[in-house]
């Protein structure tokens, strides 16, 4: 089961390709540089953090538990507790394995802060027909927003000279009725002071991501 899975399982550390979601706030413009694992965007109202997590392949996710985790940006470290995130998993059926996909996303699971608002990851889907080369894609977004105090103490670190940074998200999965605990993802990355938007356009299974939370 383990090695199917691994096959079919993204986690998109690209740090030779570069993305930035750029934020705005007391005249400084403040980005992550180096990860494809983390953005930091800005919706119009608030900052925050967005982590996606991808799965693609030909088996049925029943279920998807936040543990814990964390943010570093340089000395300030911002815990990623589960009742104080969003997070939604979005399903598509018309997946291929480099991510490309021909039909729409369904929404089956939203969490915000702690209130379960849909959750419809244990329904069944349709079997997958070997001849079709459809896989199911599984879209998994963690989001933390930030306070202005939280924004301020970014800003200072960047302006010490603070910019390493690294994150860490634990979690427990279900496939195929197996429970995988303890999965997780580690990244490190750097703040940054230029706005860009470069490669992630290119990459397929970001497609959904870029229009979720890019082409508003």
């Amino acid at each position: 089961m383990k090695s199917k899975i691994n096959s079919y399982f993204y986690f998109v550390l690209l740090t030779a390709v570069i993305f930035s979601n750029c934020t705005n706030s007391h005249n400084q413009n403040i980005s992550i540089k180096n990860s494809l694992s983390i953005f930091m965007l800005n919706n119009g109202k608030n900052y925050f953090f967005c982590i996606p997590v991808q799965y693609i392949g030909d088996y049925h996710i029943g279920n998807f538990q936040f543990d814990n985790g964390s943010v570093i940006i340089g000395d300030f470290e911002i815990p990623l507790k589960s009742e104080e995130l969003n997070i939604s998993v979005y399903l598509n059926e018309t997946s291929d394995e480099s991510g490309k996909t021909i039909g729409e996303y369904e929404l089956i699971y939203k969490k915000e802060n702690d209130n379960v608002l849909i959750s419809k990851m244990k329904e069944p889907i349709a079997a997958k027909i070997e001849s079709d080369y459809m896989m199911n894609q599984y879209n998994i977004f963690i989001e933390k927003y930030l306070s202005d105090n939280e924004m301020k103490k970014i800003i200072r670190e960047y302006k010490k000279g603070n910019v390493d940074s690294k994150m860490s998200v634990w979690y427990n999965i279900t496939i195929d009725n197996e429970e995988q605990a303890g999965c997780g993802m580690l990244d490190d990355f750097e703040l940054h002071n230029e706005f860009a938007q470069q490669a992630v356009w290119a990459l397929p299974h970001f497609k959904f991501f870029i229009t979720k939370y890019l082409q508003k």
